[in-house]
């Protein structure tokens, strides 16, 4: 999105277990990172008062990452709670199908923005075909990842989670929508095989399209945080300023 400041695009996942450590984590981090994200384990473990209390703390933007998948009457019902949270994004699946994508169009008030996640960073081929897909859409997740992005914007979302390997392609073909690109990683040797396993370097995946980052390993588990948030501030900087030259 044209005219954020890379401060603006950086998330840092909230992947903790208690409220005071979700705080802390605010207080070090909030002069770097633009939004703050609250995701299954927290959320679990603390309930809907962790949103006021990381707001307090001094998060600017607040993304609840629940991944709704079910049918569409609660998802809309989810999502009109959501709303009531004062959260500025929520997730859901896209694999919820079009009428769930709809419904929580439909119902987020607030100024709530519905983010659709469309293949987890977490599988790859051979998970995509064990679970059922073939043909084009095994071979190639960008192809599955293009497929339900294109039902997310059809259906109203406002932004796209993808991998950095789908994000061009989908910027390209719809520029209107913002995308959020987990599975970062700091340097190509930092890729290790974790979890995520379609990662990318912050200057790699601006530098594809990629509107937010969203970044929690590396900066977690650093000994200094600020200075690596740092680190991918100066990148998506560099990857600005030459996307920038590239579209004169």
């Amino acid at each position: 999105m044209v005219g954020l400041d890379p401060q603006e695009r950086l998330v840092f996942p909230l992947d903790v277990a208690g409220v005071k450590e979700a705080v802390s984590w605010v207080q070090k981090l909030s002069p770097f990172v633009g939004v703050f994200k609250i995701g299954l384990e927290l959320f679990v473990a603390s309930g809907p008062k962790v949103v006021e209390r990381v707001r307090k703390a001094g998060a600017k933007k607040i993304f609840l990452d629940l991944k709704f998948c079910d049918i569409p009457n609660t998802v809309a019902g989810a999502v009109r709670s959501a709303s009531e949270l004062g959260v500025d994004w929520i997730t859901v699946h896209t694999l919820s199908g079009e009428g769930a994508l709809k419904k929580a169009v439909e119902n987020a008030y607030n100024n709530l923005k519905i983010v659709a996640v469309t293949i987890l960073t977490s599988l790859d081929r051979a998970d995509l075909m064990q679970l059922g897909f073939y043909g084009e859409l095994a071979r190639d997740p960008r192809e599955l990842a293009f497929r339900l992005g294109s039902l997310a914007v059809n259906s109203g979302c406002d932004g796209i989670v993808c991998s950095a390997r789908e994000v061009a392609r989908i910027k390209e073909a719809f520029p209107q929508v913002f995308t959020v690109v987990p599975g970062i990683r700091l340097e190509e040797n930092d890729k290790k095989r974790d979890d995520q396993l379609r990662t990318a370097t912050p200057y790699e995946a601006i530098l594809s399209g990629a509107d937010y980052l969203v970044v929690g390993r590396p900066v977690r588990e650093a000994e200094n945080p600020e200075a690596v948030c740092q680190e991918i501030l100066n990148q998506v900087e560099a990857a600005l300023k030459e996307r920038n030259k590239e579209s004169q």
